[in-house]
Order: structure tokens, then C-alpha cells, then sequence
């Protein structure tokens, strides 16, 4: 029997989930304005580009905001949330709350995976941005603070934020990271990273998925797939997480294809966004694998949607690791097992009914037969579509890095790894 390791679990906002949750918000805002003994100077929202927005749902709740008194600003992004961006929305929100505290401002961030980070982006620099004013000093650009890219450190000091998720897939809403990006030659894909940027609540009500298209629910569910699986095999995962894993996992098998069927299907999008959610916690708290070191470079070097390279990527990175795993003998035992398992869930198969000694050989190949029947049924478009090119893979597989896949890889593997994906 394997002894319980020592393990440490990152903060985790208040979560209200189920279909119709996201009318306890105005109540949230109440609540807090009772703790901090006065009203909120300015409710920034931060939406994606149109479907939210543009919803019954999104006006009735702009509307409501504004007819209960508050002063309330919109910004919208199209893609993936850029310095510029973030910056830009931060200077908009100090110039309406010129002699009100940063902290009079509540941030909420309601879509995909990009707005979500840019709200918590921009709630974790304006505190930093006011303070650099008081001082009469440069404001700084959130590009400063990010990981790999800039030089300065986090404060930690954080507006009240209310992460909304209209997709179930970047897991966002429960991490304490906003992936900021510049996309072309040269760019990045970059976090912004404290344990006090962890969202104060996370309102996940499934019904906002039920307008989220095909592609983007394909595309968005692979990715909670992709972070549930590594989280779960990364060597920094604990019992704790790997109970967390499994039921992501679970649940994703239950809801992913039920959805692609049947977009308007609730209880399936209630499924994938309980995985969703759950594979954030994973990420925050064991790391990820080589999908996402790849992720990052190619996200930053062609705008390929993120949801789109893990799905592309997911099945021949499993397959390159229980190959890498096999070969090393007894160390990736137990990484080979949870595999193994996972293709047990995936496929909602009882592994007590296979005999003990075939029961890792039997669950790998569940594993591989299921994933690469869902990744089909996805339908996703090639990297090639997007301009990704075999003349890119030396320059992306040099750039590319993973501390908790569960075994360690070089230039050489992450090149075969993109040119399977091909």
C-alpha cells in the first residue's frame, strides 16, 4: 500500500453551480457591498465578442446591473486576450473612477476561456495601475508581470471578480492564471500568475452553454478532457486530485458526445461543465503534460484556437507517452495504471470485470480506442488550416516545455509529437 503523500491544494472561489445560478449574481454583488460597507463604484464586465451580449440573458443582466443603480462598463474581446487589451480596459475603468479605490471596482468575466482571463487580468492590474498613478508614476502593462516574458512580480492584490463561463473548457474560472497572448512571429502565450488571483466567485450555470456552437463546444470539451487527463498522470497530482480527476473524467464521457448530438442537450452541458470546472482544479493544482507545452508556443506563434491544438494533440501525446512509459520499466508504473483507468471512465467500462493481471494492457487500449472515436467525432480542423506548417515543428518543439508530464521529453519528442498532429 502506497503511503499518502504531502500535498497542498490552491485556494478555490465560492462556487454556485446548476442551471439558472447565474441569477444569484446580483445578490453576490449585494452581499460583498454589505462586507465593504459601501456600493460598488463600477461594475466592469468583460463578455467575448457577441453570443453573450447579444443573448436574452446578457441584456437582462446589463440591464439589471444598470437599473439597480450601478455604473456599469462593457468590454468585449474577439479572441484570445492581448496585453494591449488589458491594459487598455484598465486605463478605460481608472479614467470613470478617478477618486474612487481600485478595490470600489468589481470585475465579472463571463464567456470562453479568453474573456474569463481577461476579467481576471484586468482586476489583478488595476490595483497595480492605481497604485503606480498615486505615485505619480508610468502605469505599468500587465506584459511586465507575466511569466517568461516580463521581469516584475505579482503583488497578489486583486479586485473582487466573479469569473462566468459560457463554454466548458478552459477551467479558468477555478485557476489562479489568465493566459495572456501575442500571436505571430516572435509572440507568446504567457501567464499571469498569484495564488490571490483565483476568482472570488464562480457562477457556472450550464444553461449559457446551450447557444455555444458545435465547434467551440468540440473544441472547448477536448481541452477539459486534455487538462482532467494530465493533471491526473502529472507527478505532482494527490489522492485529492486524482478523486477529482476521475470523476472529471466521468462526467466528460457522460456529457461530450451527448452534447455533439444534441447541442441544446442541459443535463449533458451541466456534465461538461462540472468537468470543465473540475479539470481547472487539476491544472492549478498538478500541473499539465506535453499538450500544453506545446499549446503554448503554437497558440502564440498562429491563432489557432486553444481548444483545437489539445484535441489535435491530446490522442498522439497519450499514445507517445505509454510508449515512453512502457520503455522506462517500473518508474512510469503508476502513471501506466492511471491511464489504464482513464480509459476504463472514458468508455464506462467496470474494470473488476477484466482479470487483475490484464487489467493496464486492457484499460490502455479502452483508452486509445475511445479517445481517438471521440477526437473523429469532433471533427476538428488541422493545424495546417491555420498555416501551421512542417517547416514550423524544429522552431515550436525547441520553444516548447513541460514540468509534469509524467515523463520527461526533448526537442526531438515534442517534434514527433507535432508532426503526428499534422
Amino acid at each position: 500500500m502506497r503511503s499518502l503523500p504531502r500535498f497542498a491544494f490552491a485556494r478555490e472561489p465560492r462556487l454556485e453551480f446548476g442551471c439558472g445560478s447565474l441569477s444569484v449574481l446580483p445578490r453576490i454583488l449585494a452581499d460583498q457591498e454589505a462586507v465593504a460597507g459601501r456600493p460598488f463604484a463600477l461594475v466592469a464586465v468583460v463578455t467575448g465578442s457577441a453570443s453573450f451580449r447579444s443573448s436574452k440573458r446578457g441584456k437582462e443582466l446589463i440591464a439589471g446591473l444598470r437599473e439597480g443603480g450601478k455604473q456599469v462598463s462593457e468590454f468585449s474581446i474577439g479572441g484570445e486576450p492581448s496585453p494591449e487589451f488589458v491594459d487598455e480596459a484598465v486605463g478605460s475603468i481608472l479614467e470613470k473612477t478617478v477618486g474612487f479605490p481600485w478595490n470600489d471596482v468589481v470585475v465579472i468575466g463571463i464567456g470562453g476561456g479568453s474573456a474569463m482571463d481577461a476579467g481576471k487580468a484586468v482586476a489583478a492590474m488595476l490595483p497595480v495601475a492605481s497604485a503606480a498613478l498615486a505615485a505619480g508614476l508610468p502605469v505599468p502593462s500587465v506584459k511586465e508581470f507575466l511569466e517568461g516574458v516580463g521581469t516584475r512580480s505579482c503583488e497578489g492584490r486583486t479586485c473582487f471578480y466573479i469569473a462566468v463561463p459560457t463554454t466548458a473548457g478552459t477551467g479558468t474560472e477555478a485557476s489562479k492564471n489568465a493566459v495572456i497572448s501575442r500571436i505571430g512571429e516572435g509572440g507568446f502565450k504567457k501567464s499571469l500568475r498569484h495564488d490571490a488571483y483565483a476568482p472570488a466567485v464562480a457562477i457556472i450555470d450550464p444553461e449559457l452553454a446551450l447557444a455555444c456552437p458545435r465547434s467551440v463546444s468540440a473544441a472547448s470539451g477536448l481541452d477539459a478532457f486534455t487538462q482532467l487527463l494530465e493533471s491526473y498522470v502529472s507527478p505532482n497530482s494527490s489522492p485529492m486530485i486524482d478523486a477529482l480527476c476521475e470523476s472529471g473524467i466521468k462526467y466528460f464521457a457522460r456529457g461530450f458526445s451527448a452534447i455533439l448530438t444534441d447541442l441544446s442537450n442541459a443535463e449533458a452541458r451541466s456534465d461538461m461543465a462540472y468537468a470543465a470546472y473540475l479539470s481547472g482544479i487539476g491544472l492549478a493544482n498538478a500541473g499539465l503534460g506535453s499538450v500544453h507545452g506545446l499549446a503554448s508556443p503554437v497558440g502564440g506563434r498562429f491563432a489557432i484556437p486553444h481548444g483545437v491544438v489539445c484535441g489535435l494533440l491530446v490522442l498522439p501525446a497519450v499514445r507517445q507517452n505509454v510508449r515512453l512509459l512502457k520503455a522506462s520499466g517500473m518508474e512510469g508504473q503508476l502513471a501506466l495504471e492511471k491511464y489504464a483507468l482513464a480509459g476504463f471512465l472514458l468508455s464506462s467500462t467496470d474494470q473488476y470485470e477484466v482479470a487483475n493481471k490484464d487489467r493496464v494492457k486492457h484499460g490502455l487500449e479502452l483508452l486509445d480506442k475511445e479517445l481517438e472515436r471521440l477526437v473523429a467525432l469532433a471533427n476538428l480542423p488541422s493545424l495546417g488550416s491555420f498555416g501551421l506548417k512542417a517547416e514550423h515543428i524544429d522552431e515550436l518543439a525547441t520553444r516548447a516545455a513541460a514540468k509534469t508530464n509524467p515523463v520527461a521529453l526533448g526537442k526531438a519528442e515534442y517534434a514527433d509529437l507535432l508532426r503526428a498532429a499534422l
